[in-house]
């Protein structure tokens, strides 16, 4: 189904039709491997799954501070008719226990140190009442009461992390539980980043010229941060033909993912797409959604090209659809991000034959309510800061109504699952 549009472009695709198309070309680029120390491993995907090789704990160890014992010694035993054990030792906290438990005796443990020979329980110091060389325990307890067992945290054997995780500081820390120095992990991506505009600058000087300072790159920079990639920073490039085509002519020789932003509606000026065509090809141009209608997509050699509007909230919109996203597939991530039910506080507009990502505000009264931003504009980077998520309104709907409840797509997490909502119309 293509959707007509009677101003700038002849013809739209949906945004989950732009999405198969890139999907369909990101097996042009080609993910090593490599290993990582473990200690700097924060971020990157898992490229094999994790076994363990040992069971976590090691052993079986106390949870509390009190007395290792037998827990056939304690079947009887209460605040009235205590059980009296002897006893024989101590075993401390990263030490090995030398003793070895017999009935009617005990040994004083450590939270965390290893159980002695003959001991299946631990009972608390607060159960407990020293006399000299022995302690009356005033309660019962079952086996492995108060005990860490060997392997309850993992087994020996068993996939720790799956090919496609991301690392995250509690999966480094359990890795470095179980005594791994290094993990295979998907080699960074290349990306070359390139600002098109004669009209940009760095610093706020060129506001004095009638210029505008250049957001984006600073925006996507810190986007693209939040991945294993290597960005190659381009700068700022005049929006002329010669200088685009310099530009896009080294990115590609040196990188699997070229973005750029700006010059790539179809204005006499707008030659981002153009020279990208007689480079290689431009595979879509022009995306049913708003905002962000100008993204195109092409490639080349073995480059794949992301051509993003310059309007900063159109080219965040188009980050997060369908950069994030071909990150995310080229690392084979496992990651599930849900978004957030909420209920519309007020109604929101849409036209039929655009998907539209409404800005909206996140609060609790009663349930959780959705509250749009009223700054909507492609242009309105204040319209992110303000708002937790988005909206999509599905090319079919004419608007949502107040009270509706809606899936809202949080900034801070990949919005998976939207690329999907234009197969079900």
């Amino acid at each position: 189904m293509r959707l007509l549009s009677g101003k700038i472009f002849k013809s739209l695709i949906r945004a989950c039709e732009a999405w198969k198309l890139i999907e369909k070309n990101l097996s042009i680029i080609k993910i090593s491997k490599q290993n990582v120390e473990i200690d700097k491993a924060l971020g990157y995907f898992i490229a094999d799954d994790v076994t363990a090789e040992i069971d976590l704990p090691p052993f079986d160890k106390s949870a509390v501070d009190g007395f290792a014992v037998r827990s056939e010694d304690l079947t009887s035993a209460s605040l009235y008719n205590p059980a009296l054990l002897r006893i024989i030792g101590e075993v401390k906290i990263g030490s090995k226990p030398e003793i070895v438990l017999k009935s009617g005796e005990a040994a004083r443990i450590d939270t965390g140190a290893p159980l002695p020979v003959g001991a299946d329980a631990v009972i608390g110091i607060e159960d407990c009442n020293l006399l000299g060389e022995y302690v009356e325990a005033t309660k019962r307890v079952t086996p492995y009461a108060n005990v860490v067992r060997k392997g309850e945290d993992v087994k020996k054997g068993e996939v720790v992390l799956k090919k496609g995780s991301r690392l995250h500081p509690w999966d480094i820390a359990l890795l470095k539980g179980l005594g791994v120095d290094a993990v295979s992990v998907f080699s960074p991506v290349g990306v070359a980043l390139i600002s098109i505009g004669n009209e940009l600058g760095d610093d706020i000087s060129i506001l004095e010229k009638g210029g505008i300072i250049d957001t984006n790159k600073t925006h996507l920079l810190n986007l693209l941060r939040q991945y294993p990639v290597n960005v190659e920073d381009f700068g700022i490039v005049k929006d002329l033909k010669e200088y685009i085509e310099e530009a896009l002519s080294k990115a590609a020789s040196r990188n699997q993912l070229i973005i750029t932003t700006g010059g790539v509606s179809v204005g006499l000026r707008d030659y981002t797409a153009k020279v990208v065509e007689s480079l290689g090809e431009v595979v879509f141009h022009g995306v049913a959604i708003r905002p962000g209608m100008p993204v195109a997509f092409g490639k080349i050699g073995e480059s794949l090209v992301f051509m993003l509007p310059g309007n900063p909230v159109a080219a965040y919109i188009n980050y997060k659809l369908f950069v994030e996203n071909a990150l995310l597939f080229l690392f084979k991530s496992n990651i599930r991000s849900f978004p957030i039910t909420a209920k519309l506080e007020n109604k929101i507009p849409s036209t039929v034959g655009y998907m539209e990502f409404a800005r909206v505000k996140l609060f609790r009264e009663k349930e959780v309510e959705a509250r749009l931003v009223r700054r909507k504009g492609s242009s309105i980077l204040s319209s992110i800061v303000h708002s937790d998520g988005v909206v999509a309104i599905p090319e079919d709907s004419e608007g949502l109504k107040e009270g509706t409840l809606v899936k809202v797509y949080l900034h801070t997490r990949p919005w998976i699952g939207v690329l999907s909502m234009g197969d079900r119309l």
